[in-house]
This record gives C-alpha cells, sequence and structure tokens, in this order.
C-alpha cells in the first residue's frame, strides 16, 4: 500500500512539473514573438538603410543590437533572399556577407546536429555561397535530408561539375528513395543533361531500392537526353523486371530519351501490348506516340480495338487524338470501345472550342 502512495506522489510530482515547465516556455515564447514582433517595424528602415552601403558601418549597426534584434534582423533577410532576385538579392548577399552570416552559416555545418547542419545549408543556398566539396563531404553526409539540402546548395551555387557531384550526393547509399525535396533537386540538377544521372545509374542501378529507381527513372522522363547512347545501357533489362512499376517506368524513360532509332530496337512492342499491367501498357502507348511511324500508330489502333482496360484503352484513344491521326472504327458490338472513341472525340471538340473561343 505504501508502495502504491509512492508512486501516486512520484507520478503527480512529474506531472506537475512537465505543466509548470510547459506552462513557463509558453509564457517564455509568447514574451519573445511579442519582443520580436514589436522592434520588427523599428529595425526595418535601419536595415534597409544599411542595405544601400554595406560596410564597417553595418557591422558596427549589426553589434549594437540585442541578441533578439539580431535574430530579427536574420529572419528579415531570410525572408527578402527568399523573395527578391537580381540586384536586390545581389544587395542582401552582400550585407549578410559584411555582417558575417555566411561565415556563421558554414560554421553551422561542423555541428554534431543535423538540425544546425541543415540550418547551415539553408543559409548559404539563400546566399549562393560556395563551399568546398571536402567540407560537404565531411559535414553533409550522414542523412539523407543533410545530403538533399547540400545537393541543393551545389545546384544554386552553380559551379562547374555541379550537376555530377550534387547528383552523387543524392544518390550516395541507394537503398532509400529520396524525399519529395530530394526529387525535385535531382531534377534541377540533370534537367538540361541527364548525363549525371544516367552516369550513376549506369554503374550502380543494379543494387539501388526500387523506390529510388523508380523516381530515377521519373526524373529521366522529363530530362533532356544526353549525348552518348552507351549511358541508357541499363534501361531495357528494365523493361523485363519482375516490378510492373518499373517497367512502365523504363518506357516513360523511353519516352523522352528512346526517340532515336538505336533504342527502339530494344523494345518489344508486342511484349508490351500483351503485359498483363494496365500501367505498363498505358506507358508503352505514350511512348508509341512518341515514335510517331507507321508501326507505332498500328499498334496504337490496335490497343484502343483490343486493350480490356478503359483507362488504358482511351489512353491509346488520346495518344491517336493528340498525334493528329484518325480514330479506328469499332465494330457495333464492341460497346466499350464506342464509348472510349466518342469520349476520346469529344474531347478533342471540347479543346477545339476552348482554342476559338466558343461558350
Amino acid at each position: 500500500m505504501v508502495d502504491l502512495q509512492d508512486a501516486f506522489v512520484v507520478i503527480v510530482s512529474l506531472c506537475l512539473f512537465a505543466g509548470g515547465l510547459t506552462l513557463a516556455l509558453s509564457v517564455v515564447l509568447f514574451w519573445f514573438d511579442q519582443r520580436r514582433e514589436s522592434v520588427r517595424a523599428a529595425l526595418l528602415p535601419a536595415l534597409f538603410e544599411q542595405l544601400e552601403d554595406p560596410g564597417p558601418e553595418s557591422v558596427a549597426w549589426y553589434g549594437s543590437l540585442s541578441v533578439i534584434e539580431q535574430y530579427v534582423v536574420r529572419r528579415t533577410i531570410v525572408r527578402y533572399l527568399r523573395r527578391l532576385q537580381g540586384s536586390d538579392h545581389q544587395q542582401l548577399v552582400t550585407l549578410s556577407s559584411e555582417l558575417g552570416l555566411d561565415e556563421q552559416a558554414i560554421s553551422l555545418l561542423r555541428s554534431r546536429f543535423s538540425f544546425n547542419t541543415l540550418r547551415g545549408l539553408i543559409w548559404l543556398t539563400l546566399l549562393e555561397r560556395p563551399v568546398s566539396k571536402e567540407l560537404l563531404q565531411k559535414h553533409c553526409t550522414n542523412r539523407p535530408n543533410v545530403r538533399a539540402a547540400a545537393a541543393r546548395l551545389i545546384y544554386a551555387v552553380g559551379e562547374e561539375n555541379a550537376g555530377r557531384d550534387g547528383t552523387a550526393l543524392l544518390l550516395r547509399d541507394g537503398d532509400q528513395p529520396l524525399s519529395v525535396y530530394g526529387i525535385d533537386t535531382l531534377y534541377l540538377l540533370n534537367k538540361s543533361d541527364a548525363t549525371p544521372l544516367l552516369s550513376n545509374a549506369e554503374v550502380d542501378a543494379s543494387w539501388w531500392d526500387n523506390r529510388l529507381l523508380l523516381q530515377c527513372l521519373t526524373v529521366l522522363a522529363h530530362c533532356q537526353s544526353a549525348e552518348r547512347v552507351e549511358h541508357f545501357e541499363w534501361i531495357p533489362p528494365l523493361l523485363s523486371d519482375d516490378s510492373p512499376q518499373i517497367r512502365a517506368g523504363a518506357l516513360n524513360a523511353f519516352e523522352r530519351h528512346g526517340w532515336r532509332d538505336a533504342f527502339r530496337e530494344h523494345v518489344d512492342i508486342e511484349q508490351v501490348v500483351a503485359d498483363r499491367y494496365p500501367e505498363v501498357r498505358t506507358a508503352g502507348y505514350e511512348l508509341l506516340s512518341q515514335w510517331g511511324d507507321r508501326r507505332a500508330i498500328e499498334w496504337l489502333h490496335y490497343a484502343v480495338l483490343n486493350d480490356p482496360d478503359d483507362r488504358s484503352r482511351l489512353a491509346a484513344a488520346r495518344t491517336l487524338v493528340s498525334t493528329g491521326h484518325d480514330l479506328p472504327t469499332p465494330t457495333e458490338s464492341a460497346t466499350d470501345t464506342i464509348r472510349t472513341v466518342d469520349w476520346a472525340r469529344a474531347e478533342l471538340r471540347s479543346r477545339r472550342r476552348v482554342a476559338t473561343g466558343w461558350s
């Protein structure tokens, strides 16, 4: 009985302590927010004045501010760095450099805590401040989100080999998928020339996590083609992969890059059209629309008349319409196909009405 009473007292004490700590923290944060808002309006004119001619006087002004005021200045600079471009952005960068904010950001990269490292990378990205490759490799490779932020910095700085270095950093481990931010960064690094992504995949794609592999194939479907055909040799085997998502992803990658005759021989269209997964067949129809030759149009006509899936059949019909080709005429008994053809034609008529301003 005594033990239960002691346990009850301990539990109540802990709850009261946690409640008191939470209340105290809330009061402190409320006071901080109120103080921050009260000084913001007073600081803005002075900050804009410093932007006109950043120099030693700016450093003295910043040093004379309280901790809260310096915090408000930094937050304001970050806000405008995100919004402004051109000469206005450059003025903010110059002022930040005078105040030593870029060096402070670099020092944050060496922190043992990922939160501080990310803060430093965000600052450096907004300032477009170059950082040595060695420093990034030493301090910014321990976690996927940190590597994604470091790759974004490499892209923002835009130095030579940015695509190669940033892509290698993002795909360093290969054992887990990228975040949305990481996918976007991978696209930005490769959108004008997919050689860095293709080169990494050529060597490492065989052991990548399937989710990462699918993400890379998706990115490739939206990037400009590289010149060297041999960089694509790892993609054709994926057309026979066990995963239908990977097979469809490989076809999507070829949709953007497979316009060359050298690639077409790697795609067995009969096998694609016979695939039992609709997503694979749909990706194949979209690829055929990019080829646009007589054989491709014949396969698309066949798909409209014979594909058993409504969405896949409609995808084939839409590709014919979008490329200016006639839709096939189904038999009277093929009600599903008739519905698909009518739908595709209705979409075409709707687009024409919009284009000509009809109501």
